[in-house]
């Protein structure tokens, strides 16, 4: 499978891995939605195979690899919270299943990392992420409200 390109733009080697994580993240699980195997598994095969082509994109040596697998363990742990916290902030009759699984992958993981990550402020999480959703033609505006919503209710104090 071929990702397509992201133009990021040039920022210290440390947060372009982070950078690059978080679109390593996105991507597995996007495909995990597809695919059922052991996360562990999805996870040493996504890294074996694909992550080079990430880090290679945003010009770094290798991905930040336990941010990286955090992102992806929390997610899964806190799956059913996050759909919650998605559902919640959607105006009128739309409902989850009416999201493209692109938007509900970026929208996940975003919110996996604003709920688990405290020390990474939330402007940098909703830029990174508004940024993947530009790169995957996903609806930005909507990406960027969802997870401005979902910031105010767990991270008041920031906000």
């Amino acid at each position: 499978m071929k990702y397509r390109e992201l133009k990021i733009i040039k920022l210290p080697v440390a947060m372009r891995q982070r950078s690059a994580s978080r679109i390593a993240a996105v991507q597995l699980n996007f495909q995990y939605l597809f695919v059922e195997s052991d996360l562990e598994t999805s996870l040493a095969e996504y890294l074996k195979y694909y992550s080079s082509d990430v880090a290679k994109e945003m010009n770094v040596r290798v991905i930040d690899v336990p941010y990286f697998r955090k992102l992806v363990f929390d997610y899964k742990i806190h799956e059913l919270l996050i759909r919650e916290l998605i559902s919640s902030s959607l105006a009128g009759s739309w409902n989850i299943d009416r999201l493209s699984k692109a938007d509900l992958t970026i929208l996940s993981v975003a919110i996996c990392e604003l709920k688990n990550m405290a020390k990474t402020p939330v402007k940098v999480i909703i830029a990174e992420y508004t940024a993947i959703a530009d790169a995957y033609n996903s609806d930005v505006p909507f990406i960027n409200a969802i997870l401005d919503k979902v910031a105010r209710k767990l991270r008041t104090k920031e906000i």
